[in-house]
């Protein structure tokens, strides 16, 4: 920061340039990835906005699983732009927005995974498949639950110490 004292550049108190230069190397790629995030969200919102008008043309449950696809990819991307938040007003990586992150696309891939499977009872090989999925994502479940208690727990006890 410019009130150090005694940096690496001799002692002036300011920032060397290389410094500099990637901190706002990286506010601007921050800044871009949070631009294109907010456009795919838009786009996103005006996609939920089309299925929905297409309910009647549509199987409604197929029109309802695009849905909530849609829905929780929309949810994904706000715990990005959060991640980014955090990072940018904080200067550091937090790991619960990760976790949830990933919390997230499992769960969405779940809900997919059980679609995909209620139609495919026909097919025991595809079945088979999908079924040993659900199993490794139910793991992958509870192991970020598991990881974001202690996430959690860790911050809240280094909030008590300090």
């Amino acid at each position: 920061m410019s009130g150090d004292s005694g940096g690496a550049n001799g002692g002036s108190g300011e920032r060397p340039l290389l410094v500099t230069l990637l901190d706002y190397s990286q506010q601007v790629v921050y800044f871009g990835v949070t631009l294109i995030l907010l456009v795919a969200i838009g786009m996103l919102f005006v996609s939920v906005g089309a299925s929905l008008l297409a309910v009647f043309e549509v199987d409604p449950l197929q029109t309802t699983l695009a849905i909530l696809d849609r829905v929780l990819l929309i949810t994904i991307f706000v715990e990005l732009l959060i991640t980014i938040e955090v990072i940018v007003r904080e200067r550091q990586i937090v790991a619960e927005p990760f976790v949830l992150i990933g919390l997230v696309a499992v769960v969405r891939r779940i809900l997919l995974v059980t679609a995909e499977a209620g139609q495919s009872v026909d097919d025991p090989e595809k079945f088979l498949n999908l079924v040993t999925e659900l199993g490794v994502l139910t793991a992958l479940v509870i192991s970020l639950a598991a990881a974001l208690y202690v996430a959690r727990r860790t911050q809240r006890r280094q909030e008590e110490a300090s």
